[in-house]
Parts: structure tokens; C-alpha cells; sequence
């Protein structure tokens, strides 16, 4: 297996066989302009500033496998929108927030974004639509629902989450 990693202001990677035309795919990708790739031959190549990437996108891969009932009950499996919800959004976090986030399935066909820090913690309701949000430590708590999901709400949700360390 090779892993690869396309730094296009959103990161993402994604895991193929190593065959003479998944690596013609690849030396097409990197001749695009404004894109650059890197290949990991191994996890092990892979630098600390990626594993919290790689770790919740393989979270995301589980959580997209379940089927219905995978509660043991009547939980819906995660929706396609909001799988794909899932990875905007880790791809938009850093690292050092990512290092203390888990990803869960929730059984509505939505997914949860945990974080739990020394001093607070949040949950991110990602429906695939919006996403809302509870964030609380010992001096504040803030809430916030129907939440779009851009580039300008990931910097309030990063500093907000920088009051939780």
C-alpha cells in the first residue's frame, strides 16, 4: 500500500495498491499546477504534523463502513453528507487540535467530532448540513447550532478551542 497526501489548502490522503497505473495516476497529479504530493511508502514516513490527520481520517473510514444496526439496535449507518462533512472538517482543524479528537457514529446517520483538552472540551454535531457545537471548560461555555461550515468559523472554532488547553 501507498499512502498519499495532496497539500491543496485541505489536506486528504488516500491509500492504493502500488500498480503501473495507480502510479501513472500519480506522476499525472503531481504535474498540476498549485498542487504538490508527497508519497509514504509506509505509515512510518508519515511526519508527526500528519499522523492526527491519517489517524481521524481512518476513523472516518470505519465509521463510512457501518451498516444500519450497528448499535445492536436501530442506529442508521453514517450518511454520505455527512461523511463528507467529517473529512472538511478534519482536513480544515490543525494538528494540535486534532491530537486530542476523536470521531464518533451517531445513530441518527450524523457524526461527532470529540475533543477532550486538560482544561475543556467540545463536541461538534456534523448532520452533513451544518454543524453545531458545544464548547466548556471551568470559565466559559459557548453553543452555537446551524453552523456553515467555512474557513472563517474554523478560526472562531480554533480560537475557542485554544481557551479549552
Amino acid at each position: 500500500m501507498t499512502m498519499l497526501k495532496a497539500n491543496t489548502g485541505q489536506n486528504f490522503y488516500v491509500r492504493f495498491e502500488n500498480t503501473k497505473e495507480n502510479l501513472a495516476l500519480l506522476a499525472y497529479l503531481q504535474t498540476l499546477r498549485n498542487k504538490n504530493f508527497v508519497v509514504f511508502n509506509s505509515p512510518a514516513e508519515v511526519s508527526e504534523s500528519e499522523k492526527e490527520h491519517i489517524r481521524l481520517n481512518a476513523q472516518i473510514e470505519k465509521i463510512s463502513k457501518l451498516k444500519a444496526g450497528w448499535d445492536g439496535n436501530v442506529a442508521q449507518k453514517a450518511n454520505k453528507k455527512s461523511i463528507k462533512q467529517a473529512e472538511q472538517l478534519i482536513a480544515m482543524l490543525s494538528e494540535n487540535v486534532l491530537r486530542y479528537c476523536a470521531l464518533f457514529p451517531s445513530n441518527d446517520s450524523s457524526i461527532y467530532l470529540q475533543g477532550n483538552f486538560p482544561k475543556g472540551g467540545f463536541v461538534i454535531y456534523l448532520n452533513g448540513e451544518t454543524f453545531s457545537y458545544v464548547f466548556k471548560n471551568e470559565n466559559f461555555k459557548e453553543s452555537a447550532a446551524g453552523v456553515e461550515l467555512n474557513e472563517k468559523n474554523i478560526k472562531k472554532i480554533e480560537n475557542t478551542i485554544s481557551n479549552c488547553k
